[in-house]
């Protein structure tokens, strides 16, 4: 089964000895079985103003097939609807990621950038955390994106596409409720775990509403393959999650 994978990263983890590199990242694919993953830079969660990061990002991956990107926003920056309708000129461009809790915002700002990401065709994915809190150095003392004001965002603006990135299992079973009423909004699986943290996922919203996700290489790529594998769901489930969905929202061919 081949798979979309949602949310990967280039460049250095600062923190620790983490580095994504482009032969790397294409190794990890071939290994499994990943036709289309989908890219931002670690830089541009650190810099204040990521253009520089989504540039080097977008000379890494430029014709390189399976390879797209996801260049990071930060809300703060005066320019970042400018910076957004440029990056759209670029085809490997198929997302774009916000991380507020990084770049020190309110999750409701993305509301406009939710607007701005639809009129540009694009799917907009916020990204909840990267690290597991517990693990965090001292000086990186950041609290988890609220997953609720982003279901509330997806809820007031019908027209975008927005994917949640590393929600925990239990983050997306307390939005249960609303998410299953809207039709635009997606998370990511890279963060849930647990025995039967995908069945549970799919019991709760729905398999068309969950997408494959490594978060490489900040974790191991298998670990994903696994979970999804292994999971106690119906073939169909099985290869919406892995692809199918991804496949529609990205408009990945």
């Amino acid at each position: 089964m081949t798979r979309v994978d949602v949310s990967a990263f280039l460049g250095r983890w600062p923190f620790r000895p983490i580095e994504g590199t482009v032969a790397n990242l294409a190794r990890m694919m071939r290994a499994n079985d990943i036709a289309h993953a989908l890219l931002s830079a670690f830089e541009g969660l650190f810099y204040a103003d990521p253009e520089p990061a989504n540039e080097e990002l977008l000379s890494k991956i430029a014709g390189r097939k399976g390879m797209w990107a996801a260049p990071i926003i930060n809300l703060r920056v005066a320019d970042w609807g400018e910076q957004m309708a440029h990056l759209a000129r670029n085809r490997q461009v198929r997302a774009y990621r916000l991380a507020s809790t990084f770049h020190g915002y309110e999750v409701g700002l993305c509301a406009e950038a939710a607007r701005e990401a639809a009129r540009l065709r694009r799917a907009l994915m916020v990204q909840v955390r990267l690290e597991d809190e517990r693990h965090l150095s001292p000086i990186l003392s950041l609290p988890p994106a609220s997953v609720k004001a982003i279901v509330e965002i997806a809820a007031a603006v019908p027209r975008a596409k927005l994917v949640i990135s590393a929600a925990r299992l239990p983050e997306l079973l307390g939005a249960a409720e609303k998410v299953k009423r809207l039709r635009n909004l997606w998370f990511d699986m890279s963060h849930f775990d647990g025995l039967e943290c995908m069945r549970q996922a799919c019991d709760a919203v729905g398999a068309k509403r969950l997408l494959f996700s490594t978060s490489w290489p900040f974790f191991y790529a298998r670990s994903a393959v696994l979970k999804v594998e292994e999971a106690e769901v119906t073939a169909p489930a099985r290869r919406d999650i892995s692809a199918s969905s991804a496949r529609r929202i990205f408009a990945l061919r």
